[in-house]
Parts: structure tokens; C-alpha cells; sequence
């Protein structure tokens, strides 16, 4: 797969604005480190501004995009929105201000243009960022599970609610489950809960506020047609 130049800006309380940049290889998570013709240097975000409050982002790549987001000594502090370079509309503000701590890095994933990379990217009424993932595979019940776990989102968020998500794909019109996305299935079978797609190549991701529950055994996961 390709190296692209991928791009970012993190916005501060103070005003303070993050410019990021990086050479990244499609299909392969990476971290998007500040830009050189601003800093410097490459620094992971944490590095450059320790203390600083960011409240906004977002990424752009050159042909696919399926997720971002801010790790903290190993786990997903909080997702950053991103799309394709020329579909943006906006810089997104995050689900939570996160105060910068040394360490912190801002990793992404960037696709090829036709790779079927799902990505479900969720917040929580307890503060929890996750992200449940999958390659579709065609003409089946896609599975999603967790990023750093690979576990069901019901063994992941049991006990909590998912108040926003955005799921993003390219499959559009091969997507047939209800809602036309990601859907989150209860213990018994029953649709609990619904986000639509959205493939970063057309417009940009967005958070969809929502009232989802979660709980063991609860499975999320999207059809496709082929």
C-alpha cells in the first residue's frame, strides 16, 4: 500500500492551534505527529503541549480514512474525527476537552480508496471513547469488535450507554442492515440501537448523538450484500 502525507489540526482552549503532519502508510495504524514546518521538529502531540486543553480536531487523509484517535498510556483517551482531503466542512469538537499529558499520541488509521475498513467509533455516558472495527468481507453479518481488545462491545461497555457515534464506511449501497450502518444487537436479537454509515470520500463524519445501551452479551455489527 502507499505512503501518503496525512494531515491534522488539534484546536486549544487558549487559542492554540496543533498542526500535524506526517508520512503514513495506508492500512497500517500510525501515529500523526506535529508538523515540521511549524514545530520544528516531529513531536507526539502530549510532547509538544503538555497542558494544553484541546477541544476540537480533525484529520485529513488522501484516499481513505477510517479512524483517529488520542491514546493515553495505552488506551483510547478520546476519538478525533477526520475524512478525505476536500470533504471537510469543518474542524469537529471532540466528546470531552482533554488537558495534554506527556506521552499522549494521536494514532490513525488511513486506507486505500477501495479497502472495506468499518469503523465504529463510540462515547459513553461514563466518559468511555471505543472503537469497534472490521474488513468487510461481503454478503454476510460483519461482526465489529474492539479495537485494543477484540472483544464484543458488550463485554467492552457493559453497563454503560453510548450517547454519540459515528460509523464510517465505504460500502454504502452493499450496507442492508437497518439504518443503513452499524447496528447494536441485544442478548435476545433485538436492534437496540442503529448509527448510519458514512464513507469519508463523499462527506465528512459526524457525530450522531444517541441513546444506545449496553450490556453483556450485546454484539455490534453491520450487513452487507456483497
Amino acid at each position: 500500500m502507499a505512503t501518503n502525507t496525512c494531515n491534522g489540526v488539534l484546536v486549544c482552549t487558549d487559542g492554540t492551534n496543533i498542526p500535524l503532519q506526517a508520512e503514513i502508510a495506508e492500512g497500517t495504524e500510525s501515529t500523526l505527529t506535529t508538523s515540521t514546518a511549524f514545530t520544528g521538529v516531529a513531536q507526539d502531540i502530549g510532547d509538544y503541549a503538555p497542558g494544553k486543553v484541546v477541544t476540537a480536531g480533525l484529520v485529513s487523509a488522501d484516499n481513505g480514512f477510517s479512524y483517529a484517535y488520542i491514546l493515553r498510556q495505552g488506551v483510547v483517551e478520546v476519538n478525533v474525527m477526520g475524512s478525505i482531503k476536500g470533504t471537510a466542512a469543518t474542524v469537529v469538537p471532540l466528546n470531552k476537552p482533554v488537558k495534554l499529558q506527556a506521552g499522549d499520541k494521536l494514532r490513525v488509521l488511513t486506507t486505500t480508496g477501495s479497502t472495506r475498513q468499518a469503523a465504529l467509533s463510540v462515547f459513553t455516558n461514563q466518559g468511555t471513547s471505543r472503537i469497534f472495527y472490521k474488513i468487510a468481507g461481503g454478503g454476510t453479518t460483519e461482526s465489529l469488535v474492539d479495537l485494543q481488545t477484540s472483544n464484543s462491545i458488550g463485554n467492552t461497555l457493559q453497563g454503560q450507554t453510548i450517547v454519540a457515534a459515528a460509523f464510517t464506511s465505504i460500502d454504502s449501497t452493499k450496507i442492508e442492515s437497518p439504518g443503513g450502518g452499524a447496528n447494536v444487537i441485544n442478548n435476545l436479537g433485538n436492534l437496540v440501537g442503529a448509527v448510519p454509515a458514512c464513507s469519508p470520500g463523499v462527506y465528512q463524519p459526524a457525530w450522531q448523538p444517541c441513546r444506545i445501551p449496553v450490556a453483556l452479551n450485546y454484539t455490534a455489527s453491520f450487513v452487507t450484500n456483497a
